[in-house]
């Protein structure tokens, strides 16, 4: 069965379900781009590029068109007066290299022929600066300068991607609070601007996601993150920008590139963006800013202006942020030759932020404090200590008094109860917990007598976040080049900090949910750059980034702490020193009180890389390394112990009677009880927490990534790019082996078959390794790309290339706990639950106050046994505890992308170009956003078991054998029959590395860019494409035989599952642009007053358009099938009219009557459209999209209008004056109230009352630059 179901596994990571062209044009792209290479042969050079560095490269010329050879070629910078020599080869061939972000000046010198300047050449990081120079005959003496920038045609690579300049970066309006986040302004978000990259991920959101990129999967963050050509990534997850936005403010980033394909093997990941720090020159250069927004700014929103639930005041949310700081830069040392050689960058900026929600709280009232239940409850509540008494005087079985009641004079029914004069449903004082009385006395003034609803809290909410981002550069020879960067940042809560999520109490200390949060961020880049030769340069990179994010407790103070409440027994850590949450269940019951436990998530990335770039002849190469030391260190509750939880329900003050169960004996009677009765009499339902035997699980992760790049000039017309890049992403390992899996070959000691727990490290119980995963050493990544210049405006340019991503995946690093996920055995959590009679075990009554004695975790000691359940063996009857299976194989393989382009740019005016693109891309061996995707590694009822039908659900080990079927030895009779026949019925075992999943991407991308021209810079992207995968959710992770498919097909595992992407997006339109207006220079200028009054303005804007994505209709409840795992619905075979109804969503419903049920124009999905399938068959609708149903699309558009003063304190100062306005159409993307679809769900096609999108808002900007 395992060799079986292994070789299943192998298919389903390459994904079988698809047509012979889908499998075929990935292997065939590479061998048709060789094809047209060598047509295009019978027909200028990219130099393969240093890490985060740009290059000028051309030929130079004589006016005859003959090549000059040994034409000396310097390249100034503007900002810092640095010159780059070189010479051209025999063939006129230069190139100059090891280039910072700037404007440039290009000075060509020859005997024979006039100096050649050329002027504005705009070089960027990743990029090369094509500059060809045609001389003219004459001395060397006489001058010939080009001022207009050279072409932007890209003539010497395929790399597929944009850079943002300064000019452009600086003047687009961003966003305090972008994407509905409440944080500074930051870089990251630009990202989204780029050709081919979506923000619609299903896991995280733009503070933690750079998104999906050409289709890479629905869970985005694949995408490698470079700081000045280094990357940072994290071994719990790649993709994450917190690197760059928490430590780096936008106004210390001189410019970013994104490339989504077609790159050189220097970089890894799916896509890549990178992110340059600003620098100093030999002018001084600086700004103070600062950014301002208010709720006094901003619209209403669509379903803003209706009364709070809690005033009852018609009142716009509270909202207020700013922004500010200081920029400055310059040489270093004023004076001496320092001043032309060391030069600094420093910014500082801070950020406030605060918020208020006003949130409704339920707290007991003052007659629930003082025991008076009275009216509250239809059935009343009952006295758990006269339980005895009432059973020994009852005629029909167990049974409890109603408070206010006694045992009458003779035995009867129900004990026969009659009144005692006290008052009903009121407890005595005597009955009341000591401990619950302390834990209630905090409990705020002007709780209500409402029975819900009762408390109004402000839920006030505020950030206190810094940053500084410091650069040094030395240019100590003319050969060598020295840079330092730093940067820091820290983000703060306010204690607490409020909440958005139902449920969390939003009140006072100690009973508020008490979540405080402070992560520090530290980034650090040392680079040194040496020039052997003109045509030898060499590299070296050292990084470290540090992301450490604590969470605090706010209700963690000694006045709080349990053992201050009367608490005892309890471990160390936050289990005695914070105040417990305690949890009530049942109608009208309390908020919960408390609920944060502390933790600490703190990532370390170290990473080192060298290139050595040598230019020869037509070939320039780049032979480099990098080796990543990436640690994840997890303390899942600081301190060693989570908080206590004590949770309360009706059943310890219900009525009871016998139960049809063993257990529990006792039944409680509906509409009886209360739990804050049960509370206040000390009667806990269920008392538990969590011991930690080891408190940091230290994740550790090293990547070693060779790679070699050639840009072959191949001639006058082709360029191309040829590497290779080879990725040992090794499985994740714990530090001190601290981690436990399941083990299918361990022999299980309690019932006497393979399976079990089984630990890392050595000795008894372990598997004497430090993982089970093996290590893959076949990541060989090919790069391809060829430019070729059809004419001097038409470039042909193509790319193939594969690529690896380590987040998400690779033993272990896709989780965002690390190992410490995956440590059953390594920690106790000992559980109290109410017993038989449905009495407390944990009960807090008279002078008891102790936490019951527990045995605390024994780690490896605990041995195979540990965890296992529904046997017949005492102490191993209850469930199974969960444990990760980690597949040897496919807990080695890193996500794998295929990538093919091929496109054509085309060059309008010497500014304009345009680029078509027709990009694919094919992923394997990705995470899917469920973990069921294999059947049975994930412990699931196999469907050839359904023609059993209700047999399944029989109890017992006698259903087997009723059934000609062999259950498993020592199995407990409790549990059902579709319970035994699971591939490892003892245990409770998780697929850990199910990345079996594939995406598939098709598409048409479209850029116009037009550097700036009359004052006018712009850029649009268009992307017209297609995502399909299969890493969603599953139905069953087995074969489906045709008879229970819901379609009468038989499908092989997880290939129904295989549809459009949920993050699909078939248009997608962005535009940036910015225009400095010529109203006071070229016009309106003829006076003083005109070019007072109309001059300095600067406008510029975003828009962006895209359509909706499919939406996932799930069942709310299906008809009985334990193999399924995610309820499917059907096509209704007698439904005929359209499934999408009453136009676009949100179209004719207000604020008041959106969720209507009685208003058929309400509803956009029309319910009758699906039908549950058969009991014992799956659904049949797609995972995605049934009858083509997508959700609502958006369009968006901000503007952004600066004004510049003069301020006559230097030769650049100024004053600028800024508005922006987001969403200036004040136009709502509706979201969808429910996509779980039964014939009485309400909500399900509805529109909710929360706007996708943001209101239109304001903001404020001034600045002083000199």
């Amino acid at each position: 069965m395992l060799n079986n179901d292994r070789s299943t596994m192998f298919r389903s990571g390459k994904g079988e379900e698809s047509s012979p062209l889908r499998h075929l044009l990935p292997r065939l792209f590479p061998i048709l781009l060789v094809l047209l290479t060598v047509v295009l042969l019978c027909g200028t050079p990219a130099n393969a590029q240093l890490a985060g560095k740009g290059e000028i490269k051309g030929t130079v010329t004589d006016p005859s068109g003959a090549v000059v050879p040994e034409a000396t070629v310097v390249a100034t910078s503007t900002s810092r007066g640095l010159k780059f020599t070189t010479k051209s080869s025999s063939s006129g061939d230069f190139s100059v290299s090891a280039l910072d972000p700037d404007i440039y000046t290009l000075t060509v010198t020859a005997t024979g022929l006039s100096t050649t300047t050329q002027e504005n050449i705009h070089v960027n990081a990743l990029e090369v600066a094509n500059v060809n120079v045609s001389m003219k005959v004459g001395s060397e003496a006489e001058t010939v300068t080009v001022t207009a920038a050279p072409p932007a045609l890209e003539t010497s690579n395929a790399a597929l991607g944009a850079t943002m300049e300064n000019d452009m970066y600086s003047a687009l309006p961003i966003q305090m609070g972008a994407y509905g986040q409440p944080d500074q302004r930051r870089a990251t978000d630009f990202a989204f601007l780029m050709p081919g990259v979506q923000g619609n991920n299903t896991n995280g959101n733009a503070t933690t996601n750079t998104g999906i990129v050409n289709g890479s999967g629905s869970r985005g963050a694949v995408s490698a993150v470079y700081i000045d050509g280094i990357p940072f990534v994290r071994a719990g997850g790649n993709g994450d920008p917190r690197y760059v936005w928490t430590a780096i403010s936008v106004d210390a980033v001189d410019q970013f590139q994104v490339q989504t394909a077609g790159y050189s093997a220097i970089y890894e990941g799916q896509g890549i963006q990178n992110y340059a720090i600003k620098q100093g020159g030999i002018k001084y250069h600086g700004s103070v800013y600062y950014f301002f927004r208010n709720t006094a700014l901003d619209t209403w929103g669509f379903f803003g202006a209706v009364p709070n639930p809690v005033t009852g005041v018609v009142a716009k949310p509270t909202e207020h942020s700013h922004e500010y700081g200081i920029a400055l830069s310059g040489p270093l040392v004023p004076v001496g030759s320092l001043k032309d050689k060391l030069f600094f960058f420093g910014n500082y900026n801070g950020f406030r932020y605060s918020s208020q929600t006003p949130t409704s709280l339920t707290f007991p009232t003052a007659a629930q404090q003082a025991g008076n239940f009275a009216g509250l409850v239809s059935g009343g509540i009952f006295d758990p200590t006269t339980q005895a008494a009432c059973t020994a005087h009852s005629t029909d079985g167990p049974c409890r008094y109603r408070y206010g009641y006694i045992g009458g004079s003779a035995a009867g029914s129900r004990g026969n109860p009659v009144l005692s004069g006290q008052p009903v449903d009121v407890i005595p004082s005597s009955e009341f917990s000591q401990i619950a009385l302390k834990l209630q006395s905090y409990l705020p003034s002007g709780i209500g007598t409402s029975a819900q609803n009762n408390f109004n809290s402000p839920n006030s909410t505020g950030l206190t976040n810094w940053s500084t981002t410091n650069r040094i550069d030395y240019a100590f020879t003319s050969k060598d080049t020295l840079t330092l960067v730093a940067a820091i940042g820290r983000q703060a809560s306010s204690n607490p900090t409020g909440q958005t999520t139902a449920g969390r109490n939003v009140g006072p200390v100690p009973y508020n949910y008490g979540q405080v949060f402070a992560p520090k961020t530290a980034v650090g880049v040392i680079e040194e750059t040496h020039i052997f030769s003109p045509h030898l340069i060499n590299q070296f990179k050292w990084g470290y980034a540090r992301y450490n994010g604590p969470t605090f407790q706010s209700n963690q103070v000694p006045v709080y702490a349990a053992t201050a409440q009367g608490l005892t027994g309890l471990p160390a850590g936050p289990a005695s020193q914070a105040f417990p949450i305690v949890t009530f269940a049942g109608t009208n019951a309390p908020t919960n009180w408390a609920g944060q436990g502390p933790n600490i998530t703190l990532a370390e990335n170290y990473t080192l890389l060298n290139n050595v770039q040598w230019n020869v002849g037509k070939h320039s190469f780049t032979f480099g390394g990098q080796i990543a030391w990436l640690q994840y260190n997890v303390t899942p509750n600081t301190g060693g112990s989570s908080p206590l939880t004590m949770a309360n329900a009706v059943t310890e003050t219900a009525a009871i009677n016998k139960s049809s169960n063993s257990s529990p004996a006792y039944a409680a009677t509906s509409n009886t009880g209360y739990s804050y009765a049960s509370f206040l009499i000390g009667q806990i339902d269920k008392g538990s927490l969590t011991q930690n035997l080891v408190q940091q699980f230290n994740s550790r992760f090293r990547a070693i990534s060779p790679y070699v790049q050639d840009n072959w000039k191949v001639n006058e017309k082709l360029t191309l790019d040829l590497g290779l890049r080879w990725d040992y992403f090794p499985t994740l390992l714990d530090a001190h082996d601290n981690m436990s899996f399941f083990s299918p070959t361990l022999a299980n000691p309690i019932t006497g078959t393979n399976g079990a727990l089984q630990f890392a490290g050595t000795g008894s119980g372990t598997c004497n390794c430090r993982t089970p995963v093996n290590n893959y050493f076949k990541n060989f990544g090919p790069r391809i790309g060829l430019a070729y210049q059809v004419d001097p405006k038409t470039v042909i340019r193509s790319s193939y290339g594969i690529m690896f991503t380590h987040g998400n995946a690779v033993g272990g690093g896709g989780s965002t706990a690390g190992l410490a996920g995956n440590s059953l055995g390594f920690s106790a959590s000992p559980s109290f639950s109410a017993n038989g009679q449905l009495l407390s075990t944990f009960p807090l009554t008279g002078t008891n106050s102790a936490f019951p004695s527990f045995a605390p975790a024994a780690g490896r000691a605990v041995g195979p046994a540990f965890g296992t359940g529904y046997t017949t063996t005492s102490g191993y009857t209850g469930t199974p505890s969960t444990v990760s299976y980690y597949d040897p194989y496919l807990g080695s393989r890193a996500p794998e992308y295929v990538n093919w382009t091929l496109g054509f740019q085309h060059q309008w005016t010497n500014a304009l170009t345009s680029s078509i693109t027709y990009v694919g891309s094919q992923g394997h061996f990705l995470p899917a956003d469920a973990s069921n995707a294999r059947g049975f590694w994930a412990n699931q009822l196999d469907p050839k078991y359904l023609s059993l039908g209700t047999a399944l659900n029989s109890a017992g080990t006698s259903a087997c054998a009723a059934n000609g079927l062999t259950c498993p030895s020592g199995f407990t009779t409790g549990q059902q029959l579709n319970v035994a026949l699971r591939p490892f019925p003892f245990q409770g075992v998780t697929d850990q590395f199910a990345y079996v999943s594939n995406s598939n991407y098709n598409a048409l991308q479209v850029t116009l860019n037009m550097r700036a021209t009359h004052g006018l810079t712009f850029m649009a992207n268009y992307t017209w494409s297609r995502s399909i995968d299969d890493g969603g959710t599953f139905r069953t992770g087995y074969d489906i035989p045709a008879a229970f498919s819901g379609d009468g097909q038989f499908h092989k595992a997880d290939s129904i599952e295989r549809s459009v992407s949920t993050s699909n997006q078939p248009q997608h339109i962005v535009i940036t642009g910015v225009w400095d207006m010529p109203f006071g220079r070229s016009m309106l200028n003829n006076s003083g007053w005109e070019r007072a009054i109309f001059g300095g303005y600067k406008l510029s804007t975003i828009y962006q358009a895209y359509s909706g994505s499919p939406l996932a209709i799930t069942g709310a409840t299906c008809n009985a099938n334990p193999a399924q795992i995610t309820c499917m619905p059907s096509y209704n075979p007698s439904f005929a009219g359209p499934a999408r109804i009453n136009g676009s969503w949100g179209h004719g419903v207000t604020r008041t009557n959106y969720k209507d049920t009685t208003n058929p124009g309400s509803f956009f999905i029309n319910s009758n459209a699906f039908v549950y399938a058969p009991a014992y068959t799956f659904g049949n609708n797609p995972r995605t999209a049934p009858y083509n149903i997508y959700g609502p699309g958006n369009y968006n558009l901000d503007l952004s209008l600066r004004r510049s003063f003069g301020l006559h304190l230097g030769e650049s100062s100024r004053l600028n004056l800024q508005a922006d306005l987001y969403n200036v159409t004040n136009h709502t993307q509706f979201t969808v109230a429910s996509t779980v679809w039964s014939p009485t769900t309400t909500s399900f096609g509805q529109v909710s009352g929360t706007q996708a999108n943001g209101r239109r808002s304001a903001q404020l900007h001034a600045r002083i630059e000199f």
